[in-house]
């Protein structure tokens, strides 16, 4: 099968087209033919090696120990380990399968939901890492409210454009902090106020919010804090500062009783199918910035290194 593979760390010239054997999935996972993947920033981390903790904690020491980028996921099942799995071949399905950028995938059935019928299999890719992180760090972290307000930064990026249309989902007035030119996209989805950060800090302003989701990481941490009301919570959730900015909310947690907490989002079946339903009723729309064959893929990934794309990028495979 033809696969994004890489042999080294490094940017997205390291990656090449290549021909690879077709995966055999193991008892646990099924086998599909990949119709559409998403770019996330997991995939240019784990390109780049950085930031070097990741390498021990599995991305691999001296070069990335699964070859094939990708994560995202939306196919065919083409085979069926398991006799009482849930899919069948044929199905539809979409979510996580690790080594996505391929004509081919082995995904863990436990990561994977049903496709709506009416979503498309590039919208389905999307409703990954980005959708179900944005998700549980508004309801599993946040535990956002009807009539409370949230302000989410980085709003513009994958995470951050599920996050503003799912904080308007549970009721919330949202505020959404962006760079100049994604001011009018956050309106379109539904933010109610948008702060163009190139032009004012949201943190030196009067206002106060209930929640924070901080996707951006371009604000100080106390400064985010002394922006949320006297019972509010900061979610950070990545950008800049990485795993350093997790270490710290743990420590104003544990030590100085600060409401603030780093997100680690855990994929599952049930979350994936409730991002489809919101798509399916017109609650949720994917952000999708650009479309990208696989040969193309590189080109994906440099874009999404640069930081700047709006909402989504997808690989189209077939």
């Amino acid at each position: 099968m033809k696969a994004i593979v890489q042999d080294r760390y490094g940017h997205a010239d390291s990656l090449k087209l290549a021909d690879v054997e077709t995966p055999v999935p193991d008892a646990t996972s099924v086998l599909l033919r990949v119709r559409s993947a998403s770019v996330n920033s997991l995939d240019w981390r784990i390109m780049s090696g950085r930031p070097l903790v990741g390498r021990l904690l599995g991305f691999g020491l001296r070069r990335p120990k699964r070859r094939i980028r990708g994560v995202d996921v939306a196919g065919e099942v083409l085979a069926v380990r398991k006799s009482d799995s849930r899919f069948r071949v044929g199905d539809a399905v979409y979510g996580l399968g690790s080594g996505s950028f391929a004509e081919y995938v082995s995904a863990d059935e436990r990561e994977l939901s049903k496709k709506p019928d009416g979503v498309t299999f590039d919208d389905a890719a999307t409703l990954g890492i980005a959708a179900f992180t944005a998700l549980q760090a508004l309801r599993d972290r946040g535990h956002v409210r009807s009539g409370q307000s949230v302000a989410i930064t980085g709003a513009g990026s994958g995470v951050g454009t599920f996050a503003v249309q799912l904080a308007k989902w549970m009721g919330a007035r949202v505020t959404a902090v962006t760079r100049s030119e994604n001011v009018e996209l956050l309106r379109a989805v539904g933010a109610d106020v948008v702060v163009d950060y190139d032009k004012s800090d949201f943190t030196r302003g009067p206002d106060r919010y209930d929640v924070i989701v901080d996707i951006s990481g371009l604000s100080g941490m106390g400064a985010l804090l002394r922006t949320l009301t006297p019972e509010g919570t900061l979610v950070c959730v990545g950008g800049r500062g990485g795993f350093g900015r997790f270490i710290q909310a743990g420590l104003r947690r544990r030590l100085l009783r600060q409401r603030v907490w780093g997100l680690l989002s855990k994929p599952n079946a049930d979350d994936m199918a409730r991002l489809g339903d919101l798509v399916v009723q017109g609650r949720l729309k994917p952000v999708v910035d650009h479309v990208y064959s696989l040969p193309e893929a590189p080109e994906a990934m440099a874009q999404a290194e640069l930081r700047q794309a709006r909402g989504k990028l997808v690989i189209h495979v077939s």
